[in-house]
C-alpha cells in the first residue's frame, strides 16, 4: 500500500479514544468517481468562462460587498433566480414540470441544494408532480379507464411538444 494511502494520527483529549491510530485507505474498494469530469470536479462544479462588460463586473463587485458575498456566489444567486423566473413563466403546470424534471434528471446535486421540480411546484411537490405529468392536474387524479386513450390525453401541447423534444437530447 502506497504512503499516499495511509495516514497517522494521535488523539489527546482525556477520554478512552485516546491514542494512536492508522488509517489506511484501499482505493479498489471505492467506488469510481463516473460523473467526474477530466479535470476531477463534479459535474456541477464546472467552471463556464462568460464576458462580462466591464462596467457591469464593477456593478457585481458593488452588490457582492454590499451583500457580504463574494462575486461569484452573487452571479450564481441572481443565475438560479432569473432562471427560476423564466421556468416559473411557462404557464402550462406540466410543461414547467416536465423542463424541471429534465434539468434534475442531468444535475448532481448534494445534500443541501435544492431541485428545480422544488422551485416550479413548490413544498407539495410529490404529490402534485405525479398528478400532473399524468393527469395534467395539480388536485386530482383523473379517470383513466379508456384503454383505448393516447398516452398524453390530459397533457397540454406545451408539454407534448416538449417532452418530444427533450426525447431527442437525452442520453
Amino acid at each position: 500500500m502506497s504512503d499516499q494511502n495511509v495516514r497517522s494520527f494521535s488523539v489527546n483529549q482525556g477520554s478512552v479514544l485516546d491514542g494512536e491510530f492508522t488509517l489506511r485507505v484501499k482505493q479498489e474498494m471505492l467506488p469510481e468517481a463516473s460523473d467526474q469530469s477530466s479535470s476531477g470536479k463534479l459535474k456541477s462544479d464546472r467552471k463556464f468562462n462568460i464576458r462580462i462588460k466591464q462596467h457591469d463586473v464593477l456593478l457585481f463587485d458593488a452588490l457582492a460587498e454590499q451583500e457580504g458575498v463574494s462575486r461569484s456566489v452573487l452571479i450564481n444567486r441572481l443565475l438560479h433566480d432569473f432562471l427560476r423566473d423564466e421556468l416559473m413563466s411557462v404557464q402550462d403546470d406540466d410543461a414547467r414540470a416536465l423542463l424541471a424534471v429534465a434539468a434534475d434528471e442531468q444535475a448532481n446535486y448534494d445534500d443541501l441544494a435544492q431541485s428545480w421540480v422544488l422551485d416550479a411546484l413548490g413544498s407539495d411537490f410529490h404529490h402534485i408532480l405525479r398528478n400532473i405529468l399524468e393527469f395534467n392536474d395539480r388536485n386530482e387524479q383523473q379517470p383513466s379507464d379508456h384503454p383505448s386513450a393516447p398516452e398524453n390525453q390530459f397533457n397540454s401541447e406545451a408539454f407534448i411538444g416538449l417532452s418530444n423534444k427533450l426525447k431527442g437530447i437525452k442520453k
